[in-house]
């Protein structure tokens, strides 16, 4: 197989997005990589159980076959991900793919929004501080690929095009409970 194939089954198994406007030179080498090479790649990691899936601009993993406790985590996750995301579109509403922004911005929005500093709290429980939620929440961005580090001199992000596999997740999860119909 390809030179890069391991280290893009280290990233995605890890839950890690590639996206088409990296950064990062190994991940913008290893997205351009998958996407020339898209059906190799496929059709090998399919052979290992995992899907290689394709979205508007970023590339990750999903499982052939999903157990129930799978089901169940991926649930689990996907509700903390509409908290989070409610949180960042409360923060600013432009906040999606290609959107900039600083840690210290959002933790002087926190200080003096109250409504963003309850969904805040309500985010990571564990922090204790607001600034512990503001790292606990770059790390996640940061740690899925769904944000990258621009500037470490003054702490400055770009949200990725892979963010756009969250907001899409919640929209899903949105329309579909529009669309339950109450019972009579």
């Amino acid at each position: 197989m390809r030179a890069n194939t391991q280290r893009i089954y280290e990233l995605l198994s890890k839950g890690v997005f590639l996206s088409v406007d990296s950064t990062d030179v190994e991940l913008k080498h290893l997205y351009d990589d998958v996407e020339e090479n898209f059906s190799d790649y496929e059709a090998y990691f399919l052979e290992l159980g995992l899907r290689l899936e394709a979205g508007e601009g970023y590339y990750y993993f999903s499982r052939a076959q999903e157990g129930k406790l799978t089901i169940e985590q991926k649930l689990q996750s996907f509700a903390q991900w509409v908290d989070i995301l409610d949180f960042l579109k409360t923060y600013d509403i432009a906040f999606s793919a290609g959107f900039i922004f600083r840690g210290t911005h959002i933790l002087e929005r926190i200080n003096l929004d109250v409504e963003l500093r309850d969904k805040a709290r309500k985010l990571f429980r564990k922090q204790n501080t607001n600034q512990e939620i503001v790292v606990k929440l770059i790390g996640e961005l940061t740690g899925m690929g769904f944000a990258e580090i621009i500037n470490e001199e003054d702490g400055t992000y770009k949200v990725t095009a892979s963010f756009r596999y969250a907001e899409e997740m919640v929209n899903l999860i949105t329309i579909y409970n529009e669309e339950e119909v109450p019972e009579s």
